[in-house]
């Protein structure tokens, strides 16, 4: 049988079917309630250790910890408050996120991350906890946090979420992923649609974005055959969802607004670029509820942390890109009167070890810290009840590597962090529990940051 998924990136988006909404259709949903969550991923597991960063006295363990890795203490941005027992800073390449927490547009959530149960450095090393599998590995860890429930359903949280969700609330588009894995946004019977924000509306000399274009009317024609024969049919469904996404996306580019604010010109910048412009079109269009996902990569810095070579760039000229991004795609939210409509979340799928590795990098560890943004979120605020000590060997030091390398266990789930969320898309705290395989585990049900 034909590979759907290679198919449709080929013809530049995939599957979701119906784009024809009537305008007089339109018009009453869009009296209704819109809401999409943009989960920005960065694929790798940034080194959170150098991203939120105390000023207080604790600046000298982490300077002391990390003599390769360490920012100086003048160079960051201050963050105002006291938040879990410490004054803190972002890095300078977060300062258009520090301007967001400091507008209250923008949360953190302190060590979070991969978790089955509430766990303690004595019941891991006692084997006494169960852990989530496959700790440390990129693929299995990325696709735990992103609500992998094992072989037996590959879904995701996001799928999940919308599975549960009326049929009304997912008429158009309520998943689409701009990323190569996608777990969080697979479903086990709502529609997917990929995206690519460096493709058009042309397939060869088609444009499907012109009805009275011959080549156009050709590929619609021949996606709606019909065949008894098991290749046919999923050929034809194939390209009919190709073509009707293709077409969906082709109109949120030509129609949605001109984006507020300065994307660089790097893959994140010009996916949040895309999304600026889709999501105001998809809810003038009649979409209600939306998960997106894009992807960023370049995050496993074993070295070169501080590089701030252009072609082999460091964590800081990544993050940069991410941070202005994300301001950027949060300012045309805004102006297109989306403020309570849409929350950005930036995620990985762990941290990094405080003791620097070889190189000047940092090594695989667990837990890590996460940003929210949007209107609907409680900013100026760093989510925890503790913060770890930034000692090697110190009491917050689960690391089973020897001599200790500085390895958080996370007080957060990532079942947590996302409970939050699908209550806040319109799910009920049971459902919620439905969704989130791990969430039962867990007397606290939400973080408490929307």
């Amino acid at each position: 049988m034909i590979n759907r998924r290679n198919f449709l990136q080929h013809a530049g988006a995939v599957s979701l079917a119906g784009i024809g909404a009537t305008l007089a259709g339109i018009k009453d949903v869009q009296a209704a309630d819109y809401k999409a969550l943009v989960v920005v991923f960065l694929s790798g597991g940034f080194d959170g250790n150098n991203v939120l960063i105390p000023v207080d006295g604790a600046y000298n363990d982490y300077a002391k910890a990390r003599p390769a890795l360490a920012l100086p203490k003048d160079s960051l941005v201050n963050l105002s408050g006291s938040h879990i027992g410490h004054q803190f800073a972002l890095s300078p390449a977060n300062r258009a996120l520090a301007r967001l927490f400091e507008q209250k547009r923008m949360a953190m959530v302190a060590n979070v991350g991969a978790l089955v149960q509430p766990t303690t450095i004595d019941q891991m090393r006692n084997n006494t906890a169960k852990l989530p599998p496959f700790m440390g590995s990129h693929a299995e860890q990325e696709q735990w946090i992103q609500g992998w429930m094992g072989d037996e359903d590959l879904s995701g949280w996001g799928g999940r979420a919308m599975d549960a969700m009326p049929a009304d609330m997912k008429l158009r588009q309520p998943l689409v992923a701009m990323a190569r894995d996608y777990t969080a946004v697979v479903a086990n019977s709502t529609s997917l649609s990929l995206a690519n924000s460096n493709g058009g509306a042309n397939w060869g000399r088609a444009h499907l974005d012109q009805m009275d274009d011959i080549a156009r009317q050709r590929i619609e024609w021949a996606s709606r055959l019909q065949s008894t024969n098991t290749y046919d049919y999923e050929f034809t469904r194939s390209l009919r969802a190709a073509y009707l996404d293709t077409v969906e996306f082709a109109k949120g580019q030509a129609s949605g607004p001109e984006p507020t604010g300065m994307f660089p010109d790097m893959q994140i910048g010009r996916d949040l670029r895309y999304l600026a412009k889709h999501l105001p079109y998809s809810k003038q269009a009649g979409a209600r509820r939306q998960v997106y996902l894009v992807q960023d990569g370049g995050y496993d810095t074993h070295t070169g942390q501080l590089s701030t070579d252009t072609n082999n760039p460091g964590l800081e000229t990544r993050l940069a890109d991410v941070s202005n991004s994300v301001s950027a795609f949060d300012a045309s939210m805004q102006a297109a009167g989306m403020n309570n409509d849409v929350i950005t979340v930036i995620m990985s799928e762990f941290g990094r070890t405080l003791d620097p590795a070889a190189g000047a990098g940092s090594d695989h560890a667990w837990g890590n810290h996460w940003f929210a943004v949007g209107g609907p979120v409680k900013g100026g605020m760093v989510y925890g009840n503790t913060f770890p000590t930034l000692q090697t060997g110190g009491p917050d030091d689960a690391s089973m590597y020897n001599p200790k390398r500085g390895q958080w266990i996370p007080q957060f789930s990532s079942d947590q962090f996302m409970s939050d969320i699908v209550r806040w898309l319109g799910l009920t705290p049971a459902q919620a529990l439905a969704i989130l395989p791990n969430l039962a585990n867990f007397s606290a049900k939400t973080i408490g940051y929307l």
